[in-house]
């Protein structure tokens, strides 16, 4: 059966716990079937509808990758060949690449990390659809929530550039996108975030940052940007997304971009 029909339950890996979501369409919009969170030792299927699992690896995890390919040799071989050093030492990887033009695009994980995650979520006892990179499910999170926070009096072109950013201490992820489409990420020390974000954005790289994570951070980069002239800034939130659910559902998914990407997965035909 198609992922796109049925609802994928999402699982998002957080310290000790288990974050577990699965949606339901209503119509244009989409409510929550079931919310959860459970340590990561001891999930239960209970309540849930088994339409198989779709979950993601953290950053440190996996290694984003782009090739210009020639000729000569296999796509798999050149992958391979332009490794970093850190993941050409590791005992062991999974990867999954597509091709479009002269380029190529992969993912690469730690077969490792992959494996415990499979470890954690066996006691469910469903299908493991998907597992993919935390950022591909920030990215597509971003893209849905946009219609509901993007200001009134503020232009929306197709080419626009903006960076993601997923505020963490003591190093925050910059997600880059154009047209809503990841193009790569890096990390940057918090406490030099703002500087890093102005300077960037003097070399024409984005105008856009849309911001999620640390509450504390996120309070003071707000405040930061505030009245900035260079840089416009949206606090990104779930929040409209389940206006139709209860509040307390609401106030827990409000800052879950990842798990509302991963439980987004089967309604999207657009997986990137």
């Amino acid at each position: 059966m198609s992922l796109l029909r049925q609802q994928p339950l999402a699982v998002q890996m957080n310290r000790e716990s288990c974050l577990v979501l699965q949606l339901s369409r209503q119509g244009r919009h989409f409510v929550v079937d079931h919310f959860s969170q459970q340590h990561k030792n001891s999930l239960s299927d209970k309540g849930l509808n088994k339409d198989g699992i779709v979950s993601a690896l953290d950053y440190t995890a996996t290694h984003y990758q782009k090739i210009a390919l020639d000729n000569h040799s296999q796509v798999e071989e050149q992958l391979l060949e332009k490794l970093p050093p850190q993941l050409k030492t590791s005992t062991g990887i999974s990867y999954d690449y597509f091709t479009r033009d002269n380029e190529a695009e992969a993912v690469i994980g730690q077969r490792s990390a992959l494996e415990e995650l499979l470890a954690i979520l066996a006691p469910l006892q469903m299908p493991v659809h998907v597992v993919e990179p935390a950022y591909q499910s920030v990215v597509r999170a971003t893209n849905a929530v946009l219609p509901y926070l993007w200001p009134d009096n503020a232009i929306f072109e197709s080419t626009m550039q903006w960076v993601i950013v997923e505020l963490r201490q003591p190093q925050s992820i910059l997600l880059y996108c154009k047209g809503g489409v990841f193009q790569r990420l890096e990390y940057v020390d918090t406490f030099n975030l703002l500087p890093y974000l102005l300077s960037a954005q003097m070399s024409g790289k984005f105008s856009w940052v849309m911001s999620f994570g640390d509450k504390a951070v996120q309070s003071s980069l707000d405040r930061q940007l505030e009245g900035q002239m260079q840089l416009t800034h949206l606090v990104l939130s779930t929040s409209p997304f389940f206006k139709n659910n209860p509040a307390p559902i609401v106030a827990a998914l409000d800052n879950e971009m990842v798990l509302l990407g991963l439980a987004l997965r089967g309604f999207n035909q657009w997986h990137r």
